[in-house]
């Protein structure tokens, strides 16, 4: 009994971890694009600058062909980003209150059913929804492992009370 118990710890220990860490990389695949665009945006900010003194030339030779390529060059380096900076900061918001609420409800072992426990696979499902397939193909072992611990609440890790 005790030997099954240990290993029933240990299995939810495990199951805790893997949630943990793919809700952080869930967190990370949001993240690291963004980044890059930023890295991105100031690679076209610097590249501007350097190609001022030609656009200039350019436009007194009155070749303006040569200057309207250089300004699409300039112009057409990145896409907007703009518009998925607010739902990237959304999926980031629930996915960190998903963690957060799966912490909270792993502590709670004696309720069969919290807040917690209901709220965390939502915002997850919520977050995978707005992050699109790939985001929810990262986040579908977190959402299950959230799913098992509807089901199944009696769980204990090690700690909990």
């Amino acid at each position: 009994m005790s030997e099954e118990r240990q290993l029933s710890s240990g299995m939810a220990t495990f199951g805790f971890a893997v949630l943990v860490l793919d809700l952080a990389v869930g967190i990370g695949f949001v993240l690291v694009p963004l980044m890059i665009v930023g890295f991105l945006f100031l690679l076209r900010d610097v590249f501007g600058v350097l190609l001022l003194p030609f656009s200039f030339l350019l436009g007194l030779a009155g070749w303006s062909a040569d200057q309207k390529t250089l300004h699409a060059m300039q112009t057409g380096f990145l896409p907007d980003g703009s518009a998925h900076m607010l739902r990237a900061g959304s999926i980031i918001l629930l996915l960190a209150v998903s963690i957060l609420c799966s912490v909270l409800a792993s502590r709670r072992v004696g309720q069969s059913v919290c807040v917690e426990r209901w709220l965390a696979p939502c915002l997850t499902g919520i977050a995978a929804w707005l992050g699109g397939g790939t985001l929810a193909l990262v986040l579908l072992p977190a959402f299950f492992l959230q799913c098992a611990a509807l089901r199944y609440p009696g769980l204990r890790i090690a700690g909990a009370r």
